[in-house]
């Protein structure tokens, strides 16, 4: 039987391996340290899991491991962001101490992760094109910061141009998609890294050469923002291009789709009354085909709200005005009910 401990910090720093082997020492777990490159790599194919000291990331970036599951980034709570950035390269999931002790202690004793209680993540998702979807996900989320709700909006739409667009600020500095597609696991809290429009912390897809990040990387970086804010809004896309695994990951879905015959019937077949917590929003035209009640009904999900068709929001966004930030006066209430359907008006954190 081998006698290699189940768990190894790579790092030199002292201060830092007393805090790992206090944890280890408290969960009763073996850990050993190491920090040359050979014995790392025997570590590293070996032991059920690696910590990585914030002092040698650099290193073992330049080292080229293998991939590898329960690699973990050990840090000082005051340098998050360096963390962060080196969680990405490393596909390592980040440990800040003395605040994620708890989180340390069970990942020396092999025990899943522990999630702290995080925000709503709801995703709206076009039934079809065309039925304003991305401009829906925008305005709720600025509309929610506007009324003193803490929330992101992150784009999964590698089609239409960037949420930071929408929004009006293309020219706000921060991170977008591309900083962030090898983001794995349980990273630190990014927020201080990406651009803040209108009170909401954007995660935009880049305008040249997007594509869809990887499920793996969509839920690190939504698990991460759903710890730091109240309300997480998904622009998923098209609902019949969006991977299930990331509907998964949203407590709620809202299907956006107008009350055309054709509408509807890509809305339906895009979601069936079996998906737990899908909705309809219909975008409602004044000389709509089909009424909302029974646009719901056909697609058997229930009626989340309506929102009007409103042509000035095209104007608006050619302007740089973000959807929600006045203007369109019953489309926002509209807006404001839909919010409220779901449970998020009212401020945290």
């Amino acid at each position: 039987m081998s006698s290699e401990p189940s768990v190894v910090l790579v790092s030199a720093d002292h201060h830092l391996q007393q805090v790992c082997f206090a944890a280890a020492a408290a969960a009763g777990a073996p850990l050993r340290a190491v920090h040359r490159q050979d014995e790392t790599r025997t570590a590293w194919r070996s032991a059920a899991a690696v910590l990585i000291g914030a002092d040698m990331a650099e290193q073992i970036a330049h080292w080229s491991m293998p991939q590898r599951e329960a690699v973990y980034i050990v840090g000082e709570d005051a340098d998050k962001e360096t963390l962060c950035a080196w969680s990405m390269p490393l596909r390592a999931s980040v440990i800040a101490v003395p605040g994620g002790v708890r989180w340390l202690s069970r990942v020396v004793l092999g025990r899943e992760t522990v999630r702290d209680d995080g925000g709503q993540v709801v995703a709206v998702a076009g039934g079809s094109g065309g039925v304003g979807a991305s401009t829906l996900a925008a305005g709720l989320a600025v509309l929610a910061a506007r009324g003193g709700v803490t929330a992101a909006l992150v784009d999964l739409d590698p089609y239409a141009g960037g949420a930071d667009l929408t929004l009006g600020g293309e020219q706000a500095a921060g991170w977008r998609w591309d900083k962030l597609r090898t983001a794995a696991g349980q990273i630190a809290d990014i927020t201080a890294m990406m651009p803040r429009v209108e009170g909401v912390t954007v995660v935009s897809m880049e305008r040249q050469g997007a594509s869809m990040p990887t499920v793996d990387a969509i839920e690190a970086v939504v698990d991460c923002l759903a710890r730091a804010h109240a309300l997480v809004v998904v622009d998923a896309g098209r609902l019949g291009l969006v991977a299930p695994e990331v509907l998964g990951m949203c407590g709620r879905t809202l299907v956006v789709t107008g009350q055309s015959v054709r509408q509807v019937a890509a809305a339906r077949s895009g979601c069936t009354a079996a998906q737990r917590g899908f909705g309809i929003v219909v975008r409602v035209a004044r000389h709509g085909a089909i009424a909302a009640g029974d646009v719901a009904s056909s697609i058997g999900l229930p009626l989340i709200g309506t929102v009007p068709e409103t042509p000035q929001l095209a104007d608006f966004a050619n302007r740089g005005v973000a959807p929600g930030c006045g203007g369109a006066r019953a489309w926002e209430k509209a807006c404001g009910h839909v919010l409220a359907a779901c449970g998020l008006m009212g401020g945290r954190r």
